[in-house]
């Protein structure tokens, strides 16, 4: 009897894995997902252990490949590279392989156990950039075209990668010069953030939950490492230095902003403000708000879906072709 339920158990089990990765391998090539697409290097040692995917060109078109490195969002508590398969950013991507891109998308440290991912997060993006810069030769990588894209958490840690230096969390090895970052529905200012209304909205339907449910959904409790409320000046503190803002100054790589104006989880204004700042240092930016659409592209349709895909391709491809031109004319 007792071998008779495990092995019913055993096949239940199997079963149910079955039924996932058939939903998933429907899910990617139903959205034409990167990784259904041409050569890929999963799972490649960085740091640790933390790990990277390689997407390389679906097509040579350059001598050397322009490289994107995608940093995935979640909250600073969940997400997985693979993500970027998610349909978000997908004809992008797409689009960019097809034109000789590289694209490498890492893992980065979460906030785990009641400890805060920063600042390790942010230098785990400067030691991904680093490991990319250290290998260009035998990756085939042109460092004179290379850029980062983020989505969420992952755009404030892809502009802390850019605004700010290694040397401000305690690394030692150089700043490698990146040529732009997107900066998809991202946060930059954390202290406002904290102080939204959403959020705010959101830490009240949390605290009335049953407490051992409550600790596991306090986003701001896992994020900052302790309570915020108890000491708020201690939370600016912490917040600003890991807030993108905090670094801004002139001659910054051009900024790509994509937000939707009903974001209930990173409000718009931390994307207008961010372009009222680099306005005001004359630092090259351009900014795409999406009617009617929440966090993650809710409600987006497919027409803005799609324009989405071109700003991001023609966005990266123009800084490269200026860039091609103003080392012409050096020449």
């Amino acid at each position: 009897m007792r071998r008779k339920v495990a092995k019913y158990l055993l096949v239940s089990v199997l079963l149910f894995f079955m039924i996932i990765s058939t939903g998933l391998v429907y899910f990617f090539y139903a959205n034409d997902a990167p990784i259904t697409k041409g050569q890929i290097s999963y799972g490649v040692t960085y740091k640790g252990d933390l790990s990277l995917d390689i997407y390389h060109p679906t097509k040579l078109v350059h001598e050397k490949s322009p490289v994107v490195l995608f940093v995935h969002g979640g909250a600073w508590i969940a997400g997985r590279k693979e993500s970027m398969n998610t349909n978000r950013v997908n004809g992008a991507v797409n689009q960019l392989r097809d034109h000789g891109y590289t694209i490498i998308s890492i893992e980065y440290t979460l906030a785990r156990n009641g400890k805060s991912p920063f600042p390790t997060c942010i230098a785990d993006g400067f030691d991904a950039i680093q490991w990319i810069s250290d290998r260009a030769d035998s990756l085939n990588l042109d460092l004179d075209y290379f850029g980062i894209m983020g989505e969420s958490a992952g755009a404030h840690i892809a502009m802390m990668n850019v605004f700010s230096n290694p040397s401000d969390f305690g690394l030692t090895h150089e700043k490698t010069a990146l040529d732009y970052v997107v900066d998809i529905y991202g946060p930059n200012d954390l202290y406002k953030l904290y102080r939204s209304e959403s959020l705010d909205s959101l830490m009240a339907m949390i605290k009335e939950l049953p407490k051992p449910i409550n600790q596991h959904l306090n986003l701001a409790n896992k994020v900052f490492g302790f309570d915020p409320e108890e000491d708020l000046e201690k939370t600016k503190t912490v917040a600003d230095l890991y807030s993108p803002v905090t670094y801004l100054k002139k001659n910054l790589p051009p900024v790509l902003i994509i937000h939707g104006n009903k974001d209930q989880i990173v409000p718009l204004d931390q994307s207008t403000s961010l372009k009222l700042l680099l306005d005001s240092l004359e630092v090259e930016n351009e900014m795409h708000i999406l009617e009617h659409t929440n966090h993650a592209f809710i409600g987006a349709d497919d027409s803005q879906k799609s324009d989405v895909q071109d700003w991001i391709f023609n966005f990266i491809e123009n800084q490269r072709i200026e860039l091609r031109k103003d080392a012409s004319i050096i020449n």
